[in-house]
């Protein structure tokens, strides 16, 4: 199945994942980790600080979807508050919002520990829209957050300072980050502790469980065998199990040529209100990413008419919304790739309905903050240790 389309800005680099070995022989191990992007990467890295564990990807470590991840992390979800009422209670979506800050403070000091070889940079966010229909709506977000404690300012037509029209915004000074998420991706695998059991090229074509272990057979006929497996394959993981766990999108992005003195305030994050929305960031050399205009995914491949057209469309939007720097706007990447949305807005994580199987799967825009949070959650149930979380995760959460 085709989850990227063009060439991802982000992987684009003379920093290269190191290359890592197919599987030659037969292995045993205590944990599988199927799955070498992003979210395989950050479980990997924490779980082999402490267990036997093994990772394999199918295809080449840090591509696929995360060589287009746009990473705006920021603690809000894809809905508002008041719109996940009926999938979280108010005292979820509180615990949610400040999960999300913890996984920034995390990264945070993981990047200090290990080095900012990623770009990483926190920022504050900004959530807005540029329509008097929305002002309601982000009113009733801000008043939420405000009442629970959450640093934010409310951003109208009378302060904005930004280059673009609001008409309601909220801004959170500590409310976001970024980095490279392929870079990210790359330091994390390389800085894990089982560095002799990490495999590309690696696919994985059947599982049978003997005598309690799983029996795990490659494409080239090797065997793994191991006692617990973790799935982290990302939106395409039908082979592995049956419900339809998530709805996939295809989002669409593009990145412009250099903009000299371009900014505001800040640097912050940026999302609109619009559906469906838009996100753009500054990027380190003072590009502009730009994406949104997210489709349905129903089919093996992305359809590269509509991303054709999605990508003019995009440069349109930006054009008209950087109005004051028209003239110095180039796209110089485009690019689309899949991403999950679940109805709570929740990552995919946990145990399966099957013993001693685990799901990694993040969702939605929050996707490296639920996987950031997901190793802890992981962690806490191979330990059988409570996890106030686990059930708003749960990837049997939607399995009747």
């Amino acid at each position: 199945m085709e989850v990227v389309k063009g060439v991802p800005y982000f992987s684009d680099t003379d920093s290269k994942c190191k290359g890592y070995p197919y599987l030659g022989k037969d292995m045993e191990t205590d944990i599988l980790i199927v799955g070498g992007g992003v979210d395989g990467a950050i479980l990997n890295y924490y779980l082999s600080q402490k267990y036997d564990c093994a990772l394999v990807e199918k295809g080449r470590i840090g591509y696929g979807c995360t060589s287009c991840a746009t990473v705006l992390l920021e603690y809000q979800l894809d809905d508002y508050a008041h719109e996940l009422k009926g999938e979280l209670t108010e005292s979820e979506i509180i615990s949610v919002y400040k999960m999300g800050l913890d996984s920034i403070e995390k990264i945070d000091k993981l990047i200090k520990k290990l080095g900012n070889k990623c770009h990483f940079t926190r920022r504050p966010s900004l959530l807005y829209s540029d329509k008097i229909t929305d002002i309601l709506a982000i009113k009733k977000e801000y008043e939420f957050r405000r009442k629970n404690n959450f640093n934010v300012e409310y951003i109208n037509e009378e302060n904005n300072t930004f280059p673009f029209g609001v008409k309601a915004g909220i801004f959170a000074p500590d409310g976001g980050a970024e980095f490279n998420a392929y870079l990210f991706t790359k330091q994390l695998v390389e800085s894990s502790k089982n560095q002799a059991k990490i495999y590309e090229n690696t696919k994985i074509e059947k599982v049978e469980k003997i005598d309690g272990k799983f029996h795990v057979f490659t494409s080239f006929g090797e065997k793994i065998i191991a006692s617990k497996i973790v799935y982290a394959t990302g939106f395409n993981f039908e082979k592995f199990c049956s419900p339809k766990l998530c709805d996939r999108f295809v989002t669409y992005s593009i990145v412009t040529k250099p903009i000299n003195n371009l900014k505001w305030r800040d640097n912050a994050l940026v999302q609109d209100a619009s559906n469906p929305y838009h996100y753009f960031r500054l990027l380190p050399d003072n590009r502009v990413i730009f994406g949104g205009e997210d489709t349905v995914f129903s089919g093996e491949i992305i359809d590269e008419k509509t991303a054709a057209k999605k990508y003019v469309k995009l440069e349109k939007d930006l054009v008209k919304m950087l109005k004051k720097y028209e003239s110095r706007i180039a796209v110089d990447y485009a690019f689309s790739g899949l991403f999950g949305q679940t109805k709570n807005n929740l990552g995919l994580i946990g145990k399966s309905d099957q013993k001693d199987i685990y799901y990694f799967t993040s969702c939605g825009a929050n996707g490296i903050i639920n996987a950031v949070y997901g190793a802890k959650l992981i962690e806490d149930l191979l330990e059988n240790e409570f996890n106030a979380l686990e059930k708003v995760f749960s990837p049997t959460r939607y399995i009747k």
